[in-house]
Parts: structure tokens; sequence; C-alpha cells
């Protein structure tokens, strides 16, 4: 199994929403997810909480299909709602890539294209090995 199927299989939040992964590769990333019912927020529409969650796991792929890396940073602006039954598209680009730090881009649109969230995001190198000793019921790999 490589790298970007790992972290894939892996994130139990990207399995629970029923994402899709659309593109994977280094520096880069695309998943998309329906705003089904159970996302729709009190104002009857896409949670900002998912559009958030397709932009870090596109984020988390971008990033980790290189090095094992964590999200210590993020700042999101949120520019128009998802609607109701649409599948969004959350992407992710590495426009920096330093020894201690990883920056991208991040992106959400909806079906038609319009642009729901802009964003940035910074990631920092981890030995997944200490995690994974810190972490009851989980292996180092």
């Amino acid at each position: 199994m490589g790298r970007i199927e790992e972290i894939w299989n892996g994130d139990r939040l990207i399995q629970d929403f029923g994402m899709k992964l659309l593109e994977a590769r280094e520096g880069y990333a695309r998943v998309s997810v329906k705003v089904e019912d159970r996302f729709l927020n009190a104002h009857s529409i896409g949670h900002g909480v998912l559009l958030f969650a397709a932009a870090d796991a596109a984020f988390a792929l971008s990033v980790n299909a290189a090095v094992d890396a964590v999200g210590v940073q993020w700042s999101l602006n949120i520019i128009r709602a998802a609607k109701p039954g649409e599948e969004i598209v959350g992407e992710s680009r590495v426009f920096h890539r330093g020894r201690q730090s990883m920056v991208c881009e991040l992106t959400v649109t909806g079906e038609d294209g319009r642009l729901l969230l802009r964003g940035q995001s910074t990631a920092m190198p981890v030995s997944r090995a200490v995690y994974a000793e810190k972490s009851p019921g989980r292996k180092a790999t």
C-alpha cells in the first residue's frame, strides 16, 4: 500500500464523512464529499465544519504523500454557502516545502465551480512513531 492509500484508509473522519478521493500526488490533492442532510447547519446550508473537513482532507493527502506531517495552522475564509445535496470539492496545493514546514493553498468549490472557501494551512513534519507510542491501541508503522 502506498503512502496516499495508507493516509486515506487510516483517516476515520474521511471514511465517516463518505469522502471520495479524486486525485492525489506529492504536493497536490483533491477530494469530494456530498452535502448530506446530516451536514446541514441550523440555516439549512452546508456546515462550515464540512467545508473545513474537505479542505483538511486534501491538505493531509498533499503533505503526507511525501513526508509524515501534521497540520499546525489554518487560516480559512468561507465565501459562499454549500447547497444541500451538492458535491463539494476540497483542493490543496503545497507552495512551500521547507525542512521544518510545508505551506498549502486550500480551496473548496461547489458543483457549479463557485468558490466556497479559500485559505492557507501549514504542516510540520513529525515522526509517526512518536505519536503512535503515545496513543493507546495504535501501533507505530
